[in-house]
């Protein structure tokens, strides 16, 4: 791997581990704020005004993981493997400060409230693991590769069913 490239996978993890605490920081204080007795289901019904800037929060994470790719990569796909890459050490980070701050979850089967955006999802704290890793390592081995003059060219029918698996993730 060659140091330009080592440097931005260092650049960008630091980025992403940092970036999952400041987001575990702001669910500490909202747990503070509604859930003193500790977190768990029913989800509560919070103030209009706070639920919006939360769905304004998590658009902003989403836009400035993705400006993370279009500042690192050449190409497409080069920028959307680098914002995979930056997502899921985000996630999986974010999770580990949750678990440093607050001792939550006390296992990864536990549910949590994955996502406002495009609807609330809930699911346990595995399900956001393994897709995060997953990203992690195939945005990673790809640039890799990429680094070593394996080209890949994605066809209509790969975006077709890449888009097909991520709706049956939705």
């Amino acid at each position: 791997m060659s140091s330009v490239i080592f440097k931005k996978f260092t650049a960008i993890t630091i980025f992403s581990i940092t970036m999952g605490f400041l987001e575990a920081a702001v669910v500490f204080y909202l747990r503070a704020l509604y859930y003193p007795e500790g977190f768990c289901f029913p989800l509560k019904i919070i103030p209009t005004d706070i639920f919006l800037i939360e769905i304004g929060r998590e658009i902003s994470t989403i836009v400035m993981l993705a400006f993370i790719g279009i500042i690192a990569g050449k190409t497409l796909l080069e920028k959307f493997c680098y914002f995979l890459y930056s997502f899921g050490i985000w996630d999986i980070f974010y999770y580990i400060w949750l678990k440093v701050t607050l001792d939550w979850p006390p296992s990864p089967l536990t549910w949590d409230l994955l996502f406002l955006v495009p609807v609330p999802w809930v699911g346990p704290v595995l399900a956001p693991l393994i897709v995060a890793l997953t990203m992690t390592i195939v945005a990673a081995v790809i640039i890799y590769l990429q680094e070593r003059g394996m080209y890949f060219k994605i066809s209509k029918l790969d975006l077709a069913l890449g888009a097909f698996a991520a709706l049956l993730i939705f």
